[in-house]
């Protein structure tokens, strides 16, 4: 009888370590191919939206009302750093839609850190078309936004000012970097290639002609 049990224990392990392959290899590709709701990504996207519209404009009620300098500093500090948070998600939402739009293979992906990338764009599975309905999604979506801060902010603080100086400066540092990536791939090159050619060096000049159109816009309008 115990002979019996042990028998019939060895067959369950043996059975169980002889898992089918393909069932094991299954298991993490499910988990490759799974993707964060987009309602839920939405969402915590507009309330990062809202709450740093609100802490911005918590400051800059605070100069309207003290006119003390640390509560200007403390407004213009915000407005920077809360423009660039708004154009970026603005950026990064239109490119989205307009992979929807133009119906690119392509898939969301969960945001860590400071990353404001919300999805990848499978180049393989793409044409250059999708790659440009895809680009071009962002900038209309980042000008929209730059559109409507003008049209809804009277600028008669600098805090404002420099909200919308902000949001100027990331659509100059964008276009700087995208637009040499269409010009190539409207002439026939690869966009993966193209934009994995993407050096520091392009990025520090980018940073500094949207540094700098920053600034001016900045000092245009005040």
């Amino acid at each position: 009888m115990t002979d019996t049990i042990e028998k019939a224990e060895e067959a369950i392990q043996s059975q169980a370590s002889a898992e089918p392959e393909s069932a094991q290899e299954e298991k993490p590709q499910a988990a490759q191919n799974s993707e964060p709701a987009l309602l839920g990504m939405l969402a915590k996207d507009i309330a990062v939206v809202f709450a740093a519209l609100s802490l911005w404009a918590a400051a800059d009620t605070w100069y309207e009302v003290s006119g003390l300098w640390l509560a200007q500093i403390v407004s213009i500090g915000d407005a920077i750093v809360v423009g660039l948070i708004l154009a970026a998600l603005f950026h990064e939402w239109g490119h989205y839609a307009g992979a929807q739009f133009a119906k690119a293979k392509s898939s969301r992906v969960s945001s860590s850190g400071l990353s404001f990338f919300r999805f990848n764009f499978e180049y393989a599975k793409n044409d250059h078309k999708q790659f440009h309905w895809m680009t071009g999604g962002g900038h209309v979506m980042h000008w929209s936004l730059l559109i409507l801060l003008l049209i809804a902010l009277p600028l008669d603080s600098l805090g404002r000012i420099a909200l919308v100086g902000a949001v100027f400066g990331f659509v100059a540092f964008a276009s700087i970097i995208e637009y040499h990536i269409v010009r190539d791939t409207w002439a026939g090159a690869d966009p993966e290639t193209r934009v994995n050619a993407i050096s520091k060096a392009d990025f520090k000049q980018a940073t500094i002609i949207g540094t700098l159109a920053g600034l001016f816009a900045i000092a245009g309008l005040a």
